[in-house]
């Protein structure tokens, strides 16, 4: 009984990250204004659950990631106050060949982005690992991506582009958070040896 009950949990633990995967490629896409999201968000996915399955899947606890994490969370609100200031959502969409993005509709995606971010981080304390999946697309782009992501905007955009300076708060912090992701895989790797 015992040995189905691993069987399971193993199974749910490979099965949702994938569904989450899948369903947020399919949202992105829906929602894109032109290929702003399909080129952006979309390819952080697959990278997002590699990484689950590289760290957060074999690791017992990331308990210990959380004050970067949260610490990047935090940076994110800043950055999207930037954003929100100077008119983010009327560009990307264009820079892309779409249309703005509406005003409502950017701020209630973005508030709904950030409660998966922090109830990625609750996954992490409590060590439900499919929610983690969460919190690795956060780190992938919203912690990396988002700052690469910012210079190529301003270049295509042939200057100042929203959210610029702020986007490499995190890109400071991804580092060290990526390191302790490390040393969780490693942790949990000696613990089944």
């Amino acid at each position: 009984m015992k040995q189905f009950q691993t069987i399971k949990y193993m199974d749910k633990n490979k099965i949702i990250p994938w569904i989450i995967a899948i369903v947020m490629v399919i949202v992105f896409s829906v929602i894109s204004e032109g290929y702003s999201l399909i080129f952006t968000f979309v390819p952080a996915v697959p990278i997002a659950l590699w990484l689950y399955f590289k760290t957060c899947y074999k690791s017992t606890s990331n308990v210990s990631i959380l004050p970067y994490y949260l610490l990047g969370v935090g940076f994110q609100f800043i950055h999207f106050a930037e954003e929100h200031a100077f008119g983010f959502e009327r560009q990307f969409g264009v820079l892309f060949g779409g249309s703005p993005y509406d005003h409502n509709t950017f701020v209630t995606f973005n508030m709904f982005a950030y409660l998966l971010f922090i109830l990625g981080g609750i996954a992490f304390y409590k060590n439900w690992k499919p929610l983690q999946m969460f919190a690795m697309f956060f780190i992938v782009y919203g912690m990396a991506g988002n700052a690469i992501g910012h210079i190529v905007f301003c270049v295509m955009a042939k200057g100042y582009f929203p959210g610029i300076y702020t986007s490499f708060l995190n890109l400071i912090l991804f580092p060290f958070l990526l390191a302790e992701l490390i040393k969780t895989k490693k942790r949990a790797l000696e613990e089944f040896s």
